[in-house]
Formats: structure tokens, sequence, C-alpha cells
């Protein structure tokens, strides 16, 4: 009940911000500058995808050379540095900082950013993370789906957490992205619960685990936009450039 619970608070945040976002938020989250926590909202023929997106974060001394442990140290030290308000620190660990961060005159919204990314980061634990995807370059861990429905909004999601890194010039690592809520929602309506449990796991699967759903893949998140490129829900390099898909999103 209380792992439930928390997970319905980490939820309602996450519609918070997407109502803060005009003034905290960057579109095409990719976290690397200080606190970006990027959410997202599109609706759609009576549906309606969430996506939260946000920042990066830094590096301590590992307990062993395993993925999970290096990625978690990074944003350990990430998330005391945003509660420290230590800007500084938080550029040492993090892939870039939001534009917000380098202008001296909007200090204030970067340190309500770090603010934030202290309040989003610390409610997520590690244990939680039981997927852990890596390389010589990128780490991506995941915590597994959970649903969430409401029956007053007629709101029915599939949620995960999720945070990326990758390795910096430096041979350091580098947090990249974090998402407490990562996932989609849709309306129910007239449909069946069947076709309500069919749709959100159609708008959420990431069948090839490079961070990335393979609905958004194929650019159906963004019918008719131009600027979408679409990429294959099946293999996680496309490219072949040595970055996975939802890493290398996340990086422009």
């Amino acid at each position: 009940m209380e792992k439930s619970k928390s997970k319905k608070i980490i939820m309602i945040v996450g519609i918070l911000v997407v109502i803060l976002g005009s003034f905290l938020i960057i579109k095409n989250v990719s976290f690397a500058p200080v606190n970006e926590i990027v959410p997202e909202q599109k609706i759609e023929n009576n549906t309606s995808l969430i996506k939260t997106d946000s920042i990066v974060s830094e590096q301590t001394l590992p307990l062993s050379n395993n993925p999970k442990d290096l990625a978690w140290a990074v944003f350990s030290k990430y998330l005391g540095y945003n509660k420290d308000q230590n800007l500084e620190g938080v550029k040492s660990v993090v892939y870039k900082v939001a534009p917000v961060c380098n202008d001296a005159k909007t200090l204030i919204d970067c340190k309500a950013r770090m603010d934030l990314a202290y309040s989003y980061g610390s409610a997520l634990k590690k244990a939680d993370f039981v997927n852990v995807w890596s390389d010589e370059k990128q780490i991506i861990l995941a915590t597994d789906f959970w649903l969430e429905s409401s029956k007053d909004l007629d709101q029915y999601g599939r949620f995960r957490s999720i945070i990326f890194f990758i390795k910096g010039t430096d041979g350091a690592w580098k947090l990249l992205s974090f998402s407490p809520t990562k996932g989609g929602a849709t309306n129910k309506g007239s449909a069946s619960q069947e076709e309500v449990d069919d749709r959100i796991i159609r708008y959420t699967e990431d069948n090839d685990k490079d961070g990335m759903a393979d609905y958004e893949e194929e650019c159906l998140t963004k019918p008719g936009d131009l600027t979408c490129t679409k990429t294959s829900p099946k293999i996680r390099d496309t490219n072949g450039d040595g970055w996975w898909d939802g890493v290398e999103a996340l990086m422009k």
C-alpha cells in the first residue's frame, strides 16, 4: 500500500510540474544543464500522453564497478548538489546545464529548477530500479511499469521511472536525464477495459529497451510532424553510431 501511495504522489507531482513547465522546463529534455525537469503533455483523439523528463546528475566514488552502483553514485551526488544549491557542482556531473542556469538574470528560475530536481529525485529509490541496461557509452536505469487509474477523471495510465547516463569526454559518467513518471495515459470513454489496457501498453512499450517507447520511435505521438525522426522500435541503435535511440534523442 505504501509503495502504491508513493507512486500516486509522484504522478500528481508530475502533473503539477506540467503546469509549471512554461518557465521551469525546456522542451526536448536533454537535461545535462542544471535542473531540467521536462514534463510534456500530449492529448490527441481523446488520448492523453504524459511524459516527464528531468535532468542529469553527478558522480561520486562508487562502491563497485557495477553499472547500477556507478550510475547511482552520480545521481546521489547530483541530488546533493541540487539540495545545496551548488550550481558548479551540478555542472560537474551533468551532460549539460539548462540555458536558464547559464544566465545570471534567470538565477532565481535556475534555483527553482534545482529545488524541483531535488524534490523529484529524492523520492526515487535505488532498489526500485530493477532494470539496468548498459554498455561502455551509456547506462539506463528503469523501474518496472506500474498502472494508475482515476475513475473521476476517466484516466488510465502506465508509467515507470527512468534515469539516463552517458560517458563524458573526460571518461566520467554524466547524468543525461531523469523522469519520475515516464509513460502514457488515456481516457477510457466507451472502450472496454481490455481495449484500454491494450492501448496504454501500445503507447508505452519499449521492446528494444533503449529508453524510448516504440510509439515515440515511430513518431506516432507527433503525426505530421516533419521534425520527428523515426527510429526502429526493434533496434537499440538504429543509425549504428553507438548511441541508443532513446539516449541520442536526449542529447540533441
